[in-house]
């Protein structure tokens, strides 16, 4: 992911190519299917997941919706100002409000939305296509790969979900146009600290992806096996760490996660070449290091068997999970910073509806669509606005009428412009 690494604070921690067919095959096209809990293509964009995400434990939905919430409170203060929505009335959770008025001459016909599948929930979609008479067509890719190898191959889309990471290849193949920003009506809203990175607003200036939703990746660790709290790389890495742990199989990730463990951060873009080689030097240095995992349905089960009692790069939904299964498990946010991956709408190349694409996304970014979506996954909403529309009694529930310090360092994810580089030194820890 190569987004650019800006500074962001918080107080909380926030499968494969299954075949490729004709582009645009009837089998393709799925009318709003129920929503997957496996975002293993969006949390690690670079890693497809191979596990199933349960519901999570009650504290631990808490705890990543407060992480959640109190990171927007933090970036509307610090990012954006006041960003002043204009007084909405707070909403109760359910379906999202339209966003769009079809009698006002607006979108008509189909948008075809190309997108994971937990994206397609019909709280949000259903209101569009009522509001508008749009009719929302929404085939399912598992990854970033057989995203980009549909779109070569011609499928047409209108809608494509992005991360930062994935964004990079398809902008230099030519499958996303740039975004006529404004045509976004909340575009303004949305956290700086979001659209900051290189694939969100690229160098000459194009936009190529409205940033929807973030989340982090930490530290996760079996509490009942350590004598103390795992809260940094630096513990994690350590020689005498007490157990075995894993490390993500993506060397950008663990090379990133051993940098902040030396000191090299907030900022690891920016390490040097130098720095990468010391890096992998001190992860083939390490005993602990018992193996690598490769989505959330490895680490689960590697955690779930004893194999390790922590790894690094995982996600609060990797902790609830094992909560769900009588694991104590935790998730921290490293002292060190803590590594967001930012995920949203672009545009295709070959997108024919325009007017209902722009409406599509907007109807996305609305607050009513994004409070849908912080409840139903516990992701970071990106328009500041969502402040506005969350209920008050979810926000005294969560101590938001308080949040109270943000002190914890935030980097969102990206890729280093030698990504080459950073492979073949990986290839000495891996081999």
């Amino acid at each position: 992911m190569r987004f650019i690494l800006t500074a962001i604070y918080l107080s909380f921690g926030f499968a494969h190519l299954e075949g490729i067919h004709s582009p645009n095959s009837p089998d393709d096209r799925v009318h709003h299917p129920e929503p997957g809990r496996d975002t293993g293509g969006r949390r690690h964009s670079r890693t497809p997941g191979s596990g199933t995400h349960g519901q999570g434990a009650a504290d631990m939905r808490n705890t990543m919706r407060l992480a959640s919430i109190a990171l927007a409170v933090a970036l509307v203060a610090a990012a954006c100002g006041d960003s002043g929505s204009g007084g909405s009335s707070p909403a109760t959770s359910g379906a999202a409000a339209p966003s769009t008025d079809a009698t006002a001459g607006g979108p008509s016909g189909t948008v075809v939305f190309f997108g994971y599948e937990d994206s397609f929930l019909p709280d949000v979609l259903q209101p569009f296509e009522e509001a508008t008479g749009v009719k929302v067509e929404t085939p399912a890719f598992a990854d970033e790969d057989e995203t980009e190898t549909k779109l070569r191959a011609g499928f047409e889309a209108d809608v494509v979900e992005v991360c930062a990471g994935e964004a990079g290849s398809l902008i230099d193949a030519g499958l996303l146009q740039p975004i006529d920003t404004s045509r976004i009506d909340d575009w303004d809203a949305i956290f700086d600290s979001v659209k900051a990175g290189d694939q969100v607003i690229a160098d000459n200036g194009d936009v190529y992806i409205v940033p929807l939703q973030a989340g982090p990746f930490g530290i996760v660790y079996l509490a009942d096996e350590v004598s103390e709290p795992v809260d940094s790389y630096a513990k994690l890495f350590s020689a005498d760490f007490p157990g075995d742990i894993a490390v993500s199989d993506e060397p950008v990730n663990t090379i990133w996660d051993m940098a902040l463990a030396l000191g090299y951060g907030p900022e690891v873009d920016k390490i040097t070449d130098e720095q990468v080689v010391e890096a992998v030097d001190a992860l083939t240095a390490l005993d602990t290091i018992r193996t690598t995992w490769s989505g959330d349905g490895d680490l689960v089960q590697l955690f779930a068997s004893g194999e390790i009692v922590a790894a690094n790069h995982a996600t609060p939904d990797i902790a609830s999970e094992l909560q769900d299964e009588g694991i104590n498990a935790v998730y921290v946010a490293p002292e060190e910073a803590q590594i967001l991956w930012t995920c949203g709408h672009g545009l295709a190349a070959n997108a024919k509806n325009l007017d209902a694409a722009y409406a599509l996304i907007n109807h996305y970014l609305d607050p009513q669509s994004q409070l849908v979506f912080a409840e139903e996954y516990d992701y970071l909403a990106s328009n500041s606005k969502i402040l506005d529309v969350a209920p008050p009694e979810l926000v005294a529930d969560l101590g938001l009428d308080d949040p109270g310090a943000i002190d914890q360092v935030s980097v969102p994810e990206g890729l280093p412009e030698d990504e080459a580089f950073w492979d073949e030194e990986w290839n000495r820890f891996a081999g």
